[in-house]
């Protein structure tokens, strides 16, 4: 049973953020912000310049606390009012200018701490395109919607907000301890002494809110994981009336999450009160010590008045670090967990070939006819055992061939190397005899058509359904009237710009896979690949669909995987796959006569169908 279990837990890999595996992933927090702030090199002038401002801030808060002592010592006590309303001038020019400088400073920084999480968007959604198929085999699509939404917004939350509030606190904190160490040595020590504790106290509790806002951070992806699986699966839902089962299994997963968001608050609830009573201290410490050596008169009522300010300006860091240390932790996660998403293997790196000479030559315009020829190929999927072994065959030019065999003996496997949408470890696959390591990938899946069972459609008109090449009107009609699509728009009422919504829900199956025939004979590939293209289509629509099929196969090299048999009426030979190997090829009549695996095959589709 143990190692049941332990199956389960590798097919998907486990989130980044997993207690027992995060220390694995741990990049560190500044390694993560520098990683992403390359997103924010075009940008180095404006923060500098924002920088530049926040820091102007504080060097006229420290000011205005300065001649604070000034307006007391000068003005007040002397009763010299001209004195005291132009020292009071100064004082709020300085606010003024504190007021302007900070402003500004943290406009400049909003605008393009949000250009930067702008550019890490687009940064995300590249690389999103550019991860292999294997990495979306082991990934929940919940916690890559988490990567891009949840994460980026964290982050997008610090940035714009919190990161200009830190640096004030930074300069603030600074500025004021060498202003209280030039200006009294003795009392400037006690007083940043004072303080030690809460600094202390903020740094000794970090790690515990960085663990709390990691849990947060993957029960929200497991959350949003939960919940696509559950809108993705709605239909079986409502067929099975799994509608409870479904809510409870949700309501799980919300409670787990609002247990982890509770665990957070209470944390905060008690550390934020202590930490603003700790900042208190050293009011209590100017008071006395300053104030004894007031009234002994080592020290002027100014300076005492100006060490207050200065103590204002140094503890008030202090509290917004508190403050912020939750938005600061989550945003560090979430630049952590966005560091190792980006730092995936993109297909680039997994697709890198030991052995392409350096002096081979990438192939993106040679023509390809559709020449296919398989010489011991071994695959495997990350672990485990080979899905394909010494698979040899050779497809020619314009061949229509089925590929055969029970579930998971390798057809799907097969097909999918030849478009290099996995790498395979042993043998050759050569088209136009080239090895397909020689093409450029692009290229190479460009001059392949591929039509699953299950149709893409994206919510846009039909005009982008059909192509997003450019195609002129007249061509999209001429590709819909060959495949049989034209007709279906008529009696639909359907134009170019009849919006399709996602995953085609405002259409039938059957005009689902006219779409998708339609768009991969207006790309004119050299190769088709129909993966059970007629599985699952009505009477009416699977005979204008085979008819569409004809005409995409015309002159081009096809290979068809087919369950059910008779759909490989049109086929000149036939492949049967069994347990990853090549059992057996020939024609139809050919291989009943032999009576060996595709006659067995025959046999028992024909008892099921009798059955049903």
């Amino acid at each position: 049973m143990s190692n049941k279990n332990n199956k389960k837990n590798t097919f998907l890999k486990r989130d980044d953020q997993h207690e027992h595996s995060s220390e694995d992933n741990r990049i560190g927090d500044f390694k993560s912000l520098l990683f992403l702030l390359k997103y924010a090199n075009s940008f180095k002038f404006h923060f500098l310049l924002a920088i530049s401002l926040l820091l102007c801030t504080t060097l006229c808060a420290i000011q205005s606390a300065k001649i604070m002592g000034f307006l007391v010592e000068d003005g007040l006590i002397p009763k010299d009012y001209n004195q005291a309303w132009k020292i009071a001038g100064e004082i709020l020019l300085l606010e003024l200018l504190c007021l302007i400088t900070q402003w500004a400073g943290r406009s400049v920084l909003v605008k393009y701490s949000l250009k930067t999480i702008l550019n890490i968007r687009k940064g995300l959604f590249s690389h999103i395109q550019k991860l292999p198929m294997s990495y979306y085999d082991h990934q929940p699509q919940g916690r890559v919607v988490t990567r891009i939404t949840h994460d980026v917004e964290s982050l997008e939350i610090f940035f714009t907000g919190s990161l200009g509030r830190l640096f004030n606190a930074l300069f603030m904190a600074i500025v004021a301890s060498l202003a209280m160490l030039s200006t009294n040595l003795k009392l400037g020590i006690i007083l940043i002494s004072s303080m030690v504790p809460a600094v202390l106290f903020v740094f000794f509790t970090r790690d515990w809110v960085r663990k709390l806002n990691r849990k947060m951070s993957r029960l929200s992806s497991a959350l949003n994981s939960r919940l696509s699986e559950f809108l993705n699966g709605l239909d079986v839902i409502r067929s099975f009336g799994l509608e409870s089962w479904s809510k409870s299994k949700y309501d799980e997963a919300v409670g787990e999450h609002l247990k982890s968001q509770l665990a957070a608050n209470k944390l905060f609830s008690w550390t934020r009160p202590l930490v603003s009573f700790m900042c208190s201290l050293p009011l209590i410490g100017i008071i006395y010590f300053g104030g004894k050596e007031v009234l002994l008169g080592t020290m002027s009522v100014g300076l005492f008045v100006t060490f207050i300010r200065y103590t204002e300006r140094f503890f008030m860091p202090i509290m917004t670090l508190a403050r912020e240390i939750h938005i600061i932790q989550q945003a560090f996660t979430s630049a952590e967990r966005l560091t190792n998403f980006l730092q995936e293997e993109t297909e680039e790196s997994i697709f890198n070939d030991q052995n392409r000479n350096s002096d081979d030559i990438i192939i993106s315009q040679k023509r390809i006819f559709g020449d296919i020829k398989f010489q011991n190929v071994s695959m495997k999927y990350a672990e485990g055992e080979n899905v394909l072994k010494k698979l040899s065959f050779h497809i020619k030019t314009g061949e229509k061939v089925g590929l055969v065999g029970t579930t998971g003996c390798g057809k799907t496997t097969t097909v999918s190397l030849i478009s290099r949408l996995y790498n395979f470890q042993e043998g050759e696959i050569l088209i136009n005899n080239i090895d397909i390591k020689l093409y450029e990938r692009e290229y190479l899946r460009s001059k392949i058509g591929f039509v699953s069972q299950d149709a893409i459609i994206f919510r846009a008109d039909l005009r982008e359904n059909l192509s997003t090449n450019g195609i002129s009107d007249d061509l999209l009609l001429d590709g819909c009237k060959k495949t049989g699509l034209l007709k279906v728009m008529n009696d639909s009422n359907m134009t170019l710009d009849t919006l399709i919504l996602e995953g085609g829900a405002n259409l039938s199956i059957g005009e689902r896979q006219l779409i998708a025939l339609t768009r991969v004979l207006l790309s004119d590939p050299s190769i088709l690949i129909l993966d059970e293209a007629t599985a699952n289509i009505d009477p009416h629509f699977e005979k204008i669909i085979h008819a569409a099929i004809d005409i995409i196969m015309e002159e081009r090299t096809c290979l068809m995987i087919a369950h059910r048999l008779q759909t490989l009426d049109h086929c000149d030979r036939i492949l049967v796959f069994e347990a990853g190997e090549l059992a057996e090829e020939g024609t139809k009549e050919e291989l009943i006569a032999n009576k060996g695996y595709f006659f067995n095959l025959q046999q028992a589709t024909q008892k099921k169908e009798e059955a049903l």
